[in-house]
């Protein structure tokens, strides 16, 4: 049996006064994909957060067996550097890397490693990420994501700034790379038929506490919340 790589266990969060997360537990096994669902404002983006360690102050316990998870963020354009080209941002969490001291000819390889899985092509990396598609930009968010070989990876709603067809193929590389690299995966979003399409299990939040957790397929065709059942409602699901 995979052996569990996050573990959350009763997780409180607040910013100020205000909590936003409730007694929140779950877990991530290696090479599993776990959704997180849930309408905007429900907590999702503060878990992650929290997880990444961008908020550092929480209750319960909060353990992780790899020391680097990336996180790959809903706005590509907004997530890159605009005055930096490709090449350059791809470099960047190399040249961040405590653990390693990356020569330049390392970093180029390291580069044409990650371009290859992320399938584009050498010729973007002297652009800049106003020149590229947003699915190209969310490919290269991706890559920076991937660099350092992480084993998780947190995924905030990483499709729903893209038209149909784009978010078919991210979700396609997502699957791709899960498979290829064994990567685990906390996919984030409000979308549950995406969710359908990429995840093995699948949490439910509503308000910053969780109202159902299991195996996607269990979930959505015996659901035992009512939230769950509207959500699956009005993802026209059930």
């Amino acid at each position: 049996m995979n052996k569990d790589l996050l573990t959350i266990e009763h997780l409180n969060v607040g910013y100020g006064k205000k909590q936003v997360l409730f007694d929140v537990s779950l877990s991530v096994k290696e090479g599993e994909i776990l959704g997180i669902a849930g309408e905007s404002g429900c907590g999702k983006s503060t878990l992650a957060r929290t997880i990444v360690g961008m908020k550092r102050q929480y209750e319960g316990t909060l353990r992780l067996e790899t020391n680097d998870p990336q996180m790959v963020f809903q706005d590509p354009y907004g997530s890159l550097n605009p005055s930096k080209k490709i090449g350059w941002l791809l470099k960047e969490p190399l040249r961040l890397d405590r653990q390693r001291k990356w020569s330049p000819g390392e970093m180029d390889e390291r580069v044409f490693e990650v371009l290859e899985k992320i399938e584009l092509d050498r010729a973007l990396l002297s652009r800049y990420p106003a020149q590229l598609s947003g699915g190209q930009r969310q490919r290269v968010a991706i890559g920076i994501a991937l660099m350092r070989a992480p084993r998780l990876l947190i995924a905030d709603e990483p499709v729903s700034a893209l038209d149909v067809t784009i978010q078919a193929q991210i979700l396609k590389l997502l699957a791709h790379l899960h498979e290829e690299l064994s990567l685990s995966i906390l996919f984030i979003s409000h979308d549950l038929r995406v969710i359908w399409q990429l995840c093995e299990n699948v949490l439910v939040m509503k308000d910053g506490r969780v109202v159902e957790y299991g195996h996607t397929g269990e979930v959505y065709r015996n659901p035992q919340d009512d939230y769950t059942k509207k959500l699956l409602s009005a993802a026209g699901i059930r």
